[in-house]
C-alpha cells in the first residue's frame, strides 16, 4: 500500500505476499478498503497519557499520527488509507469512527473542561475545533505527501487554543 497506493492495492499482491488464499483475505476483510484503515491504524503509535496543561492535553491527541508520518512509510500509508476512506463507503465509516474515539471525543471533553475553567470560549464549534486542529495535517499527508514536521501536534493546540481564546 505504501509502495503503489490505495487504488492499485489488490487483494491479490496482500494474498501472494502473505502467503494466504483469496478466500482468507476476503473472510478476514470483506471491504478492502477496511483493511487499508486497519494497516494504517496498527502503525499509529498509543497516545502518551494527557497532562494537565490544556496545550500539552490537545496536543497529545495528535502526537500519535504526527509520530506515524515520521515512521520509515508511514505518511504513505496514512495517505492510502485517506484515499481509501474517501473512496470507499466502509472504510470512511471505520476511518471516521476511529477518529471520533481517538480525537473528536476526547477533544471535546478538554474544550468542555477549559471552557468551565474560560480558557476558551463556550460557544466552540466541535466540528471547527477537529478542522482546525487536522486540516494541516491532511493538507501535508495529501497534497504535499511528507510527513509532518517535529513539534506539529504542538504548533496545532497553541493555534487551536489561541483562536478558542475567550
Amino acid at each position: 500500500m505504501a509502495e503503489n497506493g490505495w487504488r492499485k492495492f489488490s487483494v491479490d499482491k496482500v494474498s501472494r505476499r502473505a502467503k494466504a488464499s483469496k478466500q482468507t483475505i476476503y473472510r478476514w476483510w470483506p471491504a478492502i478498503g477496511n483493511m487499508c484503515i486497519e494497516a494504517a491504524v496498527e502503525l499509529i503509535p498509543d497516545r502518551s497519557k494527557l497532562g494537565r496543561d490544556p496545550a500539552e492535553r490537545i496536543a497529545a491527541l495528535l502526537q500519535p499520527l504526527e509520530e506515524m508520518t515520521r515512521q520509515g512509510s508511514g505518511h504513505a500509508v496514512l495517505r492510502a488509507a485517506m484515499i481509501a476512506a474517501s473512496d470507499d463507503k466502509d472504510a470512511g465509516e471505520t476511518w471516521r469512527n476511529w477518529m471520533k474515539e481517538n480525537i473528536r471525543a476526547p477533544l471535546r471533553l478538554v474544550l468542555a473542561e477549559i471552557a468551565a475553567k474560560k480558557v476558551v470560549r463556550r460557544d466552540f464549534d466541535l466540528d471547527e475545533a477537529v478542522d482546525f486542529l487536522t486540516g494541516q495535517l491532511w493538507g501535508r499527508i495529501m497534497i504535499m505527501r511528507s510527513p509532518l514536521p517535529e513539534r506539529f501536534s504542538d504548533t496545532q493546540a497553541a493555534a487551536l487554543l489561541k483562536s478558542l481564546a475567550p
